[in-house]
C-alpha cells in the first residue's frame, strides 16, 4: 500500500519550487530526486501543478503493483476480457488506469470494504537503549514512522488491522518503556495529496 501525501501548505510548496528553480538557475547541484524533477519544469508547468492542487479534493489512493497481464492470468481471463472489466471500474470511478499503473480510488477501496482509520502509536524508549531501538523501530510494519521530541521518542501511524502485530514487535524491543495507542474513529480533514 502506498499513500501519497503532501504535508506542506501550498504556499510553502510554491516557495520551495521557486527556491529550487533559482538554485538551478545559479547551477547549484540538487541531490534530491524531487529537486531534480522540479528543476526540469517550467514556471508555467509548476503553476498548472499548483492550481490543480489548490482545486483538488483530498482522497486516499492505493497504487497496485500487479501488472494487468498478471491480473488477467490470476483471474483466468484474456487480457482483452480484463480490459472490459477495468473500463467498467474506471467508468464508475473505482480505479484510475494509465500506462503502467492502476490506482484504486477512495470509492474503490470503500467498495471492497477498506477503511482508512489509522492508529497513532507513541513510544517512549529508555535513553540507554535509543540507538538499538531506533534501528529496530525503523523496520516495523507501519504506514509512517517519525522520530520525535517531547513526551515520546517515536510516533507510528499503523493500520488497525496491523495493530496487534506492531504492538508485539514494539514490546519485543529491549528498552521500550511505554506505548500509547490513539485509534482514529473519524477523519475530520486530510492533508492535500
Amino acid at each position: 500500500m502506498r499513500y501519497i501525501y503532501c504535508r506542506k501548505p501550498l504556499t510553502e510548496v510554491k516557495t520551495f519550487v521557486d527556491t529550487v528553480q533559482e538554485s538551478a538557475a545559479r547551477q547549484e547541484t540538487c541531490r534530491e530526486p524531487m529537486s531534480i524533477a522540479l528543476t526540469q519544469l517550467t514556471k508555467k508547468t509548476l503553476n498548472v501543478l499548483l492550481l490543480l492542487a489548490e482545486g483538488g479534493t483530498p482522497s486516499t489512493v492505493l497504487s497496485s503493483s500487479i501488472t494487468q497481464q498478471d491480473l488477467a492470468r490470476k483471474l483466468h481471463v484474456t487480457r482483452q476480457a480484463l480490459s472490459i472489466h477495468m473500463n467498467r471500474l474506471a467508468e464508475v470511478g473505482f480505479i484510475q488506469v494509465g500506462r503502467g499503473f492502476v490506482n484504486l480510488t477512495e470509492d474503490g477501496l470503500k467498495a471492497v470494504g477498506y477503511r482508512h482509520d489509522p492508529v497513532i502509536l507513541t513510544v517512549r524508549v529508555n535513553p540507554q537503549s535509543q540507538r538499538e531501538a531506533y534501528e529496530k523501530i525503523k523496520r516495523i510494519h507501519a504506514s509512517e514512522i517519525f522520530r520525535v521530541a517531547g513526551d515520546a521518542d517515536f510516533v507510528l501511524l499503523v493500520e488497525q488491522k496491523d495493530l496487534d502485530r506492531v504492538l508485539q514487535d514494539l514490546y519485543s524491543i529491549h528498552g521500550t518503556v511505554e506505548t500509547k495507542s490513539f485509534v482514529a474513529t473519524e477523519t475530520l480533514r486530510q492533508p492535500i495529496k
